[in-house]
Protein backbone atom coordinates (compact mmCIF):
# COMPACT_ATOMS: atom_id res chain seq x y z
CA UNK A 1 0.00 0.00 0.00
CA UNK A 2 2.90 2.34 0.79
CA UNK A 3 5.57 3.76 -1.48
CA UNK A 4 3.95 5.01 -4.64
CA UNK A 5 1.10 2.51 -5.03
CA UNK A 6 -2.15 3.90 -6.40
CA UNK A 7 -5.46 3.28 -4.79
CA UNK A 8 -9.06 4.17 -5.33
CA UNK A 9 -10.85 5.44 -2.25
CA UNK A 10 -14.34 6.65 -1.67
CA UNK A 11 -14.79 7.88 1.58
CA UNK A 12 -11.42 11.54 4.95
CA UNK A 13 3.97 14.94 16.69
CA UNK A 14 2.47 12.24 18.87
CA UNK A 15 -0.31 13.28 21.20
CA UNK A 16 -2.07 12.02 24.28
CA UNK A 17 -4.81 9.50 23.45
CA UNK A 18 -7.60 8.36 25.74
CA UNK A 19 -6.76 5.24 27.74
CA UNK A 20 -9.98 3.49 26.77
CA UNK A 21 -11.72 5.11 23.77
CA UNK A 22 -15.44 4.46 23.65
CA UNK A 23 -16.78 1.93 21.19
CA UNK A 24 -17.61 2.94 17.64
CA UNK A 25 -21.07 3.97 16.56
CA UNK A 26 -23.37 3.72 19.61
CA UNK A 27 -27.01 4.56 19.05
CA UNK A 28 -27.57 8.21 18.19
CA UNK A 29 -29.96 10.01 20.56
CA UNK A 30 -33.28 11.25 19.11
CA UNK A 31 -33.44 14.65 17.47
CA UNK A 32 -33.20 17.50 19.94
CA UNK A 33 -31.68 15.53 22.81
CA UNK A 34 -28.06 16.07 21.83
CA UNK A 35 -26.71 19.58 21.61
CA UNK A 36 -24.49 19.97 18.52
CA UNK A 37 -20.80 20.15 19.39
CA UNK A 38 -18.18 21.70 17.16
CA UNK A 39 -15.60 18.90 17.01
CA UNK A 40 -12.99 21.09 15.32
CA UNK A 41 -12.23 22.84 18.60
CA UNK A 42 -9.09 21.89 20.58
CA UNK A 43 -9.48 19.14 23.17
CA UNK A 44 -7.24 17.26 25.57
CA UNK A 45 -6.11 14.75 22.94
CA UNK A 46 -4.49 17.39 20.75
CA UNK A 47 -0.72 17.22 20.71
CA UNK A 48 1.47 20.28 21.14
CA UNK A 49 2.15 20.25 17.40
CA UNK A 50 -1.57 20.10 16.58
CA UNK A 51 -2.26 23.06 18.85
CA UNK A 52 0.68 25.05 17.51
CA UNK A 53 -0.32 24.67 13.87
CA UNK A 54 -3.96 25.28 14.70
CA UNK A 55 -3.01 28.63 16.22
CA UNK A 56 -1.13 29.51 13.05
CA UNK A 57 -4.19 28.74 10.94
CA UNK A 58 -6.41 30.78 13.27
CA UNK A 59 -4.04 33.72 12.88
CA UNK A 60 -4.25 33.31 9.11
CA UNK A 61 -8.06 33.26 9.32
CA UNK A 62 -8.02 36.47 11.37
CA UNK A 63 -6.93 38.35 8.23
CA UNK A 64 -10.33 37.65 6.69
CA UNK A 65 -9.12 35.71 3.66
CA UNK A 66 -9.60 32.30 5.25
CA UNK A 67 -12.59 31.03 7.23
CA UNK A 68 -12.54 28.36 9.93
CA UNK A 69 -15.15 25.69 9.27
CA UNK A 70 -16.98 24.05 12.18
CA UNK A 71 -17.25 20.25 12.16
CA UNK A 72 -20.19 18.28 13.54
CA UNK A 73 -20.90 14.62 14.15
CA UNK A 74 -24.17 14.63 12.21
CA UNK A 75 -25.27 16.01 8.88
CA UNK A 76 -26.26 19.65 8.65
CA UNK A 77 -30.01 20.01 8.20
CA UNK A 78 -31.04 23.16 6.31
CA UNK A 79 -27.81 24.89 7.26
CA UNK A 80 -28.30 24.31 10.99
CA UNK A 81 -25.99 21.88 12.82
CA UNK A 82 -27.81 19.08 14.55
CA UNK A 83 -29.02 15.52 14.47
CA UNK A 84 -30.97 13.86 11.70
CA UNK A 85 -33.52 11.12 12.31
CA UNK A 86 -32.09 7.62 12.53
CA UNK A 87 -28.80 6.03 13.43
CA UNK A 88 -26.48 8.08 11.24
CA UNK A 89 -23.15 9.84 11.68
CA UNK A 90 -20.70 11.52 9.37
CA UNK A 91 -18.02 8.92 8.71
CA UNK A 92 -14.95 10.92 9.89
CA UNK A 93 -16.71 11.37 13.27
CA UNK A 94 -18.08 7.84 13.65
CA UNK A 95 -15.65 6.95 16.44
CA UNK A 96 -16.36 8.17 19.96
CA UNK A 97 -13.60 9.37 22.27
CA UNK A 98 -11.42 12.44 21.81
CA UNK A 99 -8.27 11.48 19.91
CA UNK A 100 -9.42 7.94 19.10
CA UNK A 101 -10.04 8.56 15.41
CA UNK A 102 -9.73 11.72 13.33
CA UNK A 103 -9.08 15.08 14.96
CA UNK A 104 -9.85 17.62 12.25
CA UNK A 105 -9.81 21.40 11.77
CA UNK A 106 -10.57 22.86 8.32
CA UNK A 107 -10.04 26.33 6.89
CA UNK A 108 -11.48 27.53 3.57
CA UNK A 109 -10.42 30.22 1.11
CA UNK A 110 -13.43 30.41 -1.20
CA UNK A 111 -11.83 33.01 -3.46
CA UNK A 112 -8.89 30.73 -4.22
CA UNK A 113 -11.17 27.67 -4.18
CA UNK A 114 -8.74 26.13 -1.71
CA UNK A 115 -9.01 24.32 1.62
CA UNK A 116 -6.54 23.44 4.38
CA UNK A 117 -7.25 20.58 6.77
CA UNK A 118 -5.22 20.02 9.91
CA UNK A 119 -5.57 16.41 11.03
CA UNK A 120 -4.25 14.21 13.83
CA UNK A 121 -4.72 10.44 13.43
CA UNK A 122 -5.71 8.32 16.44
CA UNK A 123 -5.17 4.69 17.51
CA UNK A 124 -8.46 3.42 16.06
CA UNK A 125 -7.15 4.19 12.55
CA UNK A 126 -4.34 1.62 12.62
CA UNK A 127 -3.29 -0.37 9.56
CA UNK A 128 0.26 -1.74 9.65
CA UNK A 129 1.51 -1.88 13.26
CA UNK A 130 1.81 1.64 14.60
CA UNK A 131 0.83 3.19 11.26
CA UNK A 132 -2.29 4.91 9.97
CA UNK A 133 -4.39 2.76 7.62
CA UNK A 134 -4.33 3.77 3.96
CA UNK A 135 -8.12 3.83 3.96
CA UNK A 136 -8.05 6.42 6.74
CA UNK A 137 -5.76 8.58 4.64
CA UNK A 138 -8.16 8.18 1.71
CA UNK A 139 -11.06 9.16 3.98
CA UNK A 140 -9.52 12.43 5.11
CA UNK A 141 -8.43 13.27 1.54
CA UNK A 142 -11.93 12.60 0.21
CA UNK A 143 -13.48 14.58 3.07
CA UNK A 144 -11.15 17.54 2.57
CA UNK A 145 -11.76 17.81 -1.15
CA UNK A 146 -15.47 17.12 -0.71
CA UNK A 147 -15.94 19.94 1.80
CA UNK A 148 -14.08 22.31 -0.53
CA UNK A 149 -16.42 21.51 -3.43
CA UNK A 150 -19.51 21.55 -1.22
CA UNK A 151 -18.70 25.03 0.09
CA UNK A 152 -17.64 26.51 -3.25
CA UNK A 153 -19.81 24.73 -5.82
CA UNK A 154 -22.65 22.89 -4.07
CA UNK A 155 -23.73 19.33 -3.38
CA UNK A 156 -21.51 16.73 -5.06
CA UNK A 157 -20.67 13.05 -5.08
CA UNK A 158 -17.20 11.51 -5.41
CA UNK A 159 -16.72 9.91 -8.84
CA UNK A 160 -13.01 9.10 -8.69
CA UNK A 161 -10.22 9.37 -6.13
CA UNK A 162 -6.66 8.58 -7.18
CA UNK A 163 -3.96 8.50 -4.49
CA UNK A 164 -0.17 8.12 -4.48
CA UNK A 165 0.97 6.95 -1.03
CA UNK A 166 4.51 8.28 -0.67
CA UNK A 167 5.44 7.93 3.02
CA UNK A 168 3.79 6.05 5.91
CA UNK A 169 1.95 8.03 8.56
CA UNK A 170 2.63 6.93 12.17
CA UNK A 171 -0.39 6.99 14.47
CA UNK A 172 -0.62 10.34 16.23
CA UNK A 173 0.98 12.21 13.34
CA UNK A 174 -0.22 15.73 12.59
CA UNK A 175 -0.95 16.25 8.90
CA UNK A 176 -1.75 19.31 6.81
CA UNK A 177 -3.88 18.63 3.75
CA UNK A 178 -3.92 21.25 1.01
CA UNK A 179 -6.78 20.77 -1.42
CA UNK A 180 -7.99 22.94 -4.26
CA UNK A 181 -10.33 23.01 -7.23
CA UNK A 182 -8.20 22.82 -10.37
CA UNK A 183 -10.91 23.19 -13.00
CA UNK A 184 -14.57 22.62 -13.79
CA UNK A 185 -16.19 21.11 -16.86
CA UNK A 186 -19.95 21.37 -16.66
CA UNK A 187 -20.99 19.42 -13.56
CA UNK A 188 -17.54 17.81 -13.30
CA UNK A 189 -15.20 19.30 -10.69
CA UNK A 190 -11.51 18.31 -10.71
CA UNK A 191 -9.42 18.72 -7.56
CA UNK A 192 -5.95 18.04 -6.23
CA UNK A 193 -4.76 17.43 -2.69
CA UNK A 194 -1.36 17.11 -1.03
CA UNK A 195 -0.87 15.54 2.40
CA UNK A 196 2.20 16.88 4.16
CA UNK A 197 3.73 17.28 7.56
CA UNK A 198 2.71 20.80 8.69
CA UNK A 199 6.31 21.98 8.42
CA UNK A 200 6.32 20.88 4.78
CA UNK A 201 9.33 18.58 5.11
CA UNK A 202 7.51 15.31 4.32
CA UNK A 203 5.00 14.66 1.55
CA UNK A 204 2.97 11.67 2.73
CA UNK A 205 0.51 11.43 -0.15
CA UNK A 206 -0.84 13.26 -3.16
CA UNK A 207 -4.20 12.80 -4.79
CA UNK A 208 -6.52 13.91 -7.54
CA UNK A 209 -10.27 13.68 -7.41
CA UNK A 210 -13.27 14.01 -9.67
CA UNK A 211 -16.54 15.11 -8.11
CA UNK A 212 -19.89 15.39 -9.87
CA UNK A 213 -22.27 18.20 -8.99
CA UNK A 214 -25.74 16.80 -8.42
CA UNK A 215 -28.59 17.86 -10.67
CA UNK A 216 -30.70 20.14 -8.40
CA UNK A 217 -33.95 19.03 -10.06
CA UNK A 218 -33.25 15.33 -9.58
CA UNK A 219 -31.98 15.94 -6.04
CA UNK A 220 -35.18 17.71 -5.01
CA UNK A 221 -37.30 14.95 -6.54
CA UNK A 222 -35.27 12.33 -4.69
CA UNK A 223 -35.64 14.13 -1.36
CA UNK A 224 -39.41 14.45 -1.83
CA UNK A 225 -39.53 10.73 -2.59
CA UNK A 226 -37.80 9.85 0.66
CA UNK A 227 -34.39 9.22 -0.93
CA UNK A 228 -35.62 6.53 -3.35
Amino acid sequence: MWGGSRALGRALAMGGWPHRPARCCPRVPPVGLERPQDLSQPNGSWSAAMRQHHQRLLAMAATGTWVRLPSYRHRLAEGTPGDTPGDTRLFPHAIDGAGAGFEIAMFLNATERRILCLCQTGPYLEGPPGMTHGGAIATIIDSTMGVCVLRVVGTVMTANLNIDYLAPVPLGTVLLLDGRIERMEGRKVFLSCHVRAPDGDTLHARATGLFIQLDPTKQQAQEKGGGR
